[in-house]
């Protein structure tokens, strides 16, 4: 049942309370990477570049377990505290964070011990050669700061989904913009090399992790660092959850191995170097897929938890438009300007910027189809529905990746950077004929008739005609009588002071949603735009009935003392009310 069409203010509102700050840190991220390959290719030249992409698939290895950990973990931590479970959100996040750390302590020893057996599986050529000494001194540096450097991902993605994403985006801004400032100094200014520009990403990993504290010391949402007892079953869940997206690292790892070697035989460094250059552009693309992966997974986990399909359906329209218009500067700059782009990298010489403009104007063309397939990707993962994120990214950045590099490179180093677009291409027409089989894109169905919805405005509210409707309702389910007392303060006592509270010249909104569950409890939910405002923060303790002292808050008082669960956090903006009875 809906009172208002304009319920999806919360849906715009919140997307782009995440979605901008999101944007920033990620884009943050790929301008550090393009920094290393930018004064590593102006200060070493395109042997430097070379170095870069043999020592590419440790980074994705290392990106694979971080990723999956952090963002499978965040999306679950969500899910519990939109249930009002905030003790298991936060065991989730301590034994992300103790896992991630063990593994990369583990794996980092591991390759230290055996770094020339690694340095030839990369295909670094001869010992004794300068691509060999390049990428042996960028291989250490990586094992030896990979502990630092890939525990930024539970920090910033749990902040995140804290309702904290503008210190999550100061976090990794500063951390980006530290790694470019060292990465000048270390490789330009001091001469340190390849080594120079893990250095610097080392340092503002640091720097993001110190910065994140503040997030826990100032207690500003429910995220705590705590010591349970381990439970590898929320690991591997989360790691399961995680992997749809962070898959793409390992399909990532194998492919820029492959890629690598194919490149070196038909075109030799320069190809090799090229190829670099082109995967530090796709991080610009991906970056813009990343940040709304981190609006839309938290948006969709906690309209998930409430059944309410129709914001889910508009949060994924405002995934698709900002991920089109960003998609569209993107593609204008690649098809205008490819020259300035290879000169940037450091390619000089003729045959090095038209070899690196002809790669850039061919990949720009699947900036597009690639966009829809990410967006969709993340949208089924939120939605549970992990089998398709498998599929599509298994399609596009494995299986048809290397079918299309495979097969083009036999036409020389031209007609291999083809492989972007049709990949791309070729996944997404599998994934039309898939949801055709299956009849759906959205995969909502239609609305759940046991789920009661409702959004009121407080220049109309008429609180009486909500309480009926929802008595009407409550009596159809065969609620009890307690269920329906509670439901009427819910509506009396909570909703009339939260729509008393919204901010100044602004209109006051409440969603307003009832879940009925097997065991016969309810939950209800309460979503509002007022001002920060906890209810349960009331005191109740002054309650004088015969003095006529403290009334407001009996209903309240009634709540805390009855209900089987209550929560209340401040999320995106909006405060959030869970309360189960």
């Amino acid at each position: 049942m809906r009172v208002s069409s304009r319920e999806t203010v919360f849906v715009r509102k919140s997307f782009y309370r995440f979605f901008l700050p999101s944007l920033l840190s990620c884009l943050g991220i790929a301008a550090g990477g393009l920094a290393d390959c930018i004064f590593v290719g102006n200060a070493i030249g395109p042997v430097g570049m070379t170095a870069i992409s043999i020592a590419q698939p440790i980074y994705m290895l290392f990106n694979t377990i971080s990723y999956s950990l952090s963002i499978g973990g965040s999306i679950h931590y969500a899910n519990a505290l939109s249930e009002g479970r905030e003790e298991d959100g936060n065991r989730i996040f301590t034994d992300v964070l103790r896992t991630d750390l063990f593994i990369n302590i583990a794996l980092c020893a591991l390759g230290l011990l055996f770094l020339p057996q690694v340095l030839t599986f990369l295909g670094a050529g001869t010992p004794g050669t300068e691509v060999w000494a390049y990428s042996e001194a960028l291989v250490r540096a990586q094992l030896l700061l990979v502990p630092v450097m890939f525990c930024q991902g539970p920090f910033y993605y749990f902040v995140n989904c804290d309702n904290d994403p503008k210190l999550a985006a100061v976090a990794f801004v500063t951390s980006n913009a530290l790694d470019i400032l060292f990465n000048y100094i270390f490789v330009v200014r001091q001469g340190m090399g390849v080594a120079g520009s893990v250095y610097s990403t080392g340092v503002g990993a640091a720097v993001m992790i110190l910065i994140s504290l503040v997030h826990f010391f100032k207690k500003r949402g429910c995220l705590r660092f705590c010591w349970p007892k381990y439970q590898l079953a929320s690991v591997i869940r989360a790691f399961r959850t995680g992997f749809a997206t962070s898959v793409q690292y390992v399909y990532q790892f194998i492919t820029i191995l492959v890629c690598n070697h194919l490149l070196m035989s038909i075109s030799g460094e320069l190809g090799v170097a090229v190829f670099g250059i082109v995967c530090n552009v796709a991080l610009v693309a991906a970056s813009v897929y990343d940040a709304v992966s981190m609006a839309l997974q938290p948006m969709v986990s906690t309209f998930q938890g409430e059944h309410n399909q129709a914001n889910i359906r508009s949060t994924l329209r405002q995934a698709f438009q900002a991920a089109m218009v960003a998609n569209l500067v993107i593609l204008v700059l690649l098809l205008g300007f490819p020259q300035w782009v290879s000169f940037t990298f450091g390619l000089r010489t003729p045959d090095e910027l038209a070899m690196g403009s002809t790669a850039i104007r061919i990949y720009a063309l699947c900036v597009i189809p690639s966009g829809i397939n990410m967006v969709l990707t993340y949208y089924y993962q939120a939605l549970g529905r992990e089998f398709i994120s498998y599929f599509l990214f298994t399609l596009r950045s494995f299986v048809f990746f290397l079918l299309f590099s495979l097969m083009f490179s036999l036409g020389g180093a031209e007609l291999f950077w083809w492989t972007y677009p049709c990949m791309e291409l070729a996944a997404l027409a599998v994934l039309c004929l898939y949801n055709y089989r299956k009849g759906s894109w959205t995969y909502l169905g239609e609305e759940d008739s046991r789920v009661f919805s409702a959004f009121v405005e407080n220049r109309d509210a008429d609180l009486g005609a909500l309480e009926q409707q929802i008595s009407t309702y409550l009596k159809g389910i065969e609620a009890t009588s307690v269920q329906c007392y509670f439901a009427a303060i819910a509506v009396e006592e909570v909703c009339a002071v939260i729509l008393s509270r919204a901010p100044l010249g602004e209109v006051g909104y409440i969603q307003f949603t009832i879940v009925p569950h097997k065991d016969g409890t309810l939950t209800l939910h309460l979503r509002d735009n007022a001002k920060a405002f906890n209810p349960f923060d009331l005191d109740t303790d002054s309650i004088d009935l015969e003095g006529g002292a403290g009334l407001d808050t009996l209903g309240i008082k009634i709540i805390k003392e009855k209900a089987k669960e209550f929560f209340y956090r401040r999320y995106a903006g909006f405060n959030t009310l869970v309360v189960r009875v």
